[in-house]
């Protein structure tokens, strides 16, 4: 676990660093039956179409929570210019636990919310099942998460065993099907039991579960004949505000009222990068 009350290590990344120069797409989720997004997730990218986790691995660690707020503050600012925020559409942003000091993180997430006019009962925090087999930075972030009334998603859960121990830890408002679940579940019988346990125990704990990647007509059928009503479409769209949310919200891990002057400032020393145009993918 982290310390109760971390702080920000004064790391500076130079500000004409091209790896901070990140894009950011939108990936609808849809409910079945609906055509209108209940979220988006945010989907930063890097020069030339570079993964964030690519990104990340080629800075020191001590360094990776200064682009973790890249994203943050790039995230929000293209949901407000979008007008994500005109609506009842929830908003995900991913961010990584195996950052460490979550915290201040969450802290610049308030601020930079707060700068672009977007309420915090519409963010939801999508924290990797994985995350590096790192369960300590991740139990830390999920905790800090539900302190300060935060949403969370399990993104990228296969039953495996630090998925698991999550879940065991607390109960996240949505569970995503990693695509490695996902792709070929029709013609598969152990990636079939696999998701009907995870779905088994979704509905026990209340839990919405979202299939990530499902990409053909096979998958979705088979996925829907065991329960699953929300999917996520691995595709960059453009999204539009004032989109009513078909998702209801899940009493269990639903947002509280939060005081803003209560959170920690963190510093985090970078500026506003250039206005980038997302990449639409028709």
């Amino acid at each position: 676990m982290t310390d109760a009350n971390p702080t920000m290590s004064p790391v500076t990344l130079n500000c004409a660093d091209p790896r901070l120069d990140l894009r950011i797409g939108f990936q609808p989720m849809i409910a079945k039956g609906t055509s209108n997004p209940f979220a988006w997730q945010a989907v930063a990218t890097g020069i030339g179409g570079r993964s964030f986790a690519a990104l990340s691995a080629t800075l020191l660690p001590e360094q990776r929570p200064a682009l973790e707020a890249r994203r943050i503050t790039r995230s929000l600012e293209r949901a407000a210019a979008l007008r994500v925020h005109g609506g009842e559409t929830l908003i995900a942003i991913p961010l990584g636990a195996a950052a460490g000091l979550a915290e201040p993180l969450l802290s610049h997430l308030f601020r930079a919310a707060l700068a672009q006019g977007i309420a915090t009962d519409r963010l939801v925090i999508e924290i990797n099942a994985d995350e590096r087999g790192d369960l300590s930075h991740a139990v830390a972030l999920a905790d800090a998460c539900t302190r300060r009334g935060l949403s969370v998603t399990l993104d990228g859960f296969a039953a495996g065993p630090i998925a698991l121990k999550l879940l065991a830890r607390f109960t996240p408002r949505f569970i995503k099907l990693d695509p490695s679940l996902v792709h070929g579940i029709d013609a598969s019988v152990s990636r079939r039991l696999m998701a009907e346990g995870v779905m088994r125990l979704a509905r026990g704990m209340g839990v919405t579960v979202i299939a990530r990647g499902a990409e053909r007509r096979g998958e979705h059928e088979a996925l829907v004949a065991m329960g699953v009503r929300h999917f996520q479409v691995e595709t960059a769209s453009l999204p539009r505000g004032d989109l009513p949310r078909r998702e209801p919200r899940n009493p269990v891990s639903a947002a509280t009222h939060r005081r803003l002057a209560h959170h920690n400032r963190a510093v985090f020393p970078l500026r506003t990068a250039r206005t980038t145009e997302m990449a639409i993918a028709l």
